[in-house]
Parts: C-alpha cells; sequence; structure tokens
C-alpha cells in the first residue's frame, strides 16, 4: 500500500496485489490492522520516495519466504496484531512451506547442473 500524493483532486492510496498465492483476507486484515496500529500510536510516516522505489535507500522487504517467516515469528507487534495463537499456526505452516521447497529440486538446478555432467 503507497500513497501517491498530488493535488486535492489527485492523491490517493494504491493497494498493490500482493501475488496471487495470498490470502486476500489476510492481506487486508493486516494493512488494516497494520495502518490503524500506525494512527494509534502516532508513528511517523517515512519520507517520500522520490523517483523509483526500487533504487531507493527505503528499507526492502525479506527476499525468502524462510526470512519473511522468521521476521514474522520475531514481530512483537504481528503477535499484538493477530493474535500469538494465529502468528504461531501461521509461522509453523510456513516453516513446513519452507522446508519442503528446500527439498525439491529447481527447474534451474535441473537445467544448470545437468549441461554439466
Amino acid at each position: 500500500m503507497r500513497a501517491l500524493p498530488g493535488s486535492a483532486k489527485s492523491s490517493r492510496l494504491e493497494v498493490r496485489v500482493p501475488g496471487s498465492d495470498t490470502n486476500t483476507y489476510l492481506a487486508i486484515a493486516a494493512s488494516l490492522a497494520a495502518g490503524a496500529y500506525g494512527v494509534k500510536n502516532n508513528l511517523p510516516l517515512p519520507d517520500p520516495v522520490k523517483g523509483s522505489g526500487y533504487l531507493s535507500s527505503a528499507p526492502r522487504l525479506p527476499r525468502s519466504l524462510h526470512d519473511a517467516t522468521q521476521k514474522m515469528k520475531d514481530s512483537p507487534i504481528a503477535n499484538e496484531l493477530l493474535g500469538e495463537s494465529f502468528v504461531q499456526h501461521f509461522v509453523l505452516t510456513r516453516e513446513h512451506e519452507w522446508e519442503q521447497f528446500r527439498d525439491s529440486v529447481t527447474q534451474w538446478e535441473l537445467k544448470r547442473y545437468f549441461e554439466i555432467i
């Protein structure tokens, strides 16, 4: 979710679809809860990113399911907003998914390593 400031008639919020495999209800609930948490705790908004967000020094999201799962597991805010029992269950399901992924051989690996044997 990002704010696109403009004039009084053109400012808007943009909600980007996180992925086709995302639970829409969870994504919306987490976005709304995070926004409400920020308002309730009077958190400052970060400075606007000018130009390409991909080239900015803004904090990056985790690059793997494992890293994202660990951030959620270690987040007191996630536990507060979503509930400890939900976070614990959700984290366990993602850790299981990560283990299954680590045991698989990807198409890239098959293509890359079959060419050298």
